[in-house]
């Protein structure tokens, strides 16, 4: 029989730091944050639109 490895998606060589983890948590929610304020901002232009 012939034995099935499983996949392995993260490396024994490749190490991140915790400051680097951190930055790059906050870059994530900070583009979070900005795209979830231009949902709400378009949808204020197209509610403006529809009582123009």
């Amino acid at each position: 029989m012939k034995k099935v490895t499983s996949l392995n998606f993260y490396s024994n060589d490749m190490t991140v730091a915790k400051d680097q983890l951190a930055q790059n948590q906050l870059k994530l929610t900070f583009q979070r944050n900005s795209v979830t304020d231009l949902d709400e901002k378009h949808k204020a232009w197209a509610q403006e639109d529809t009582l123009s």
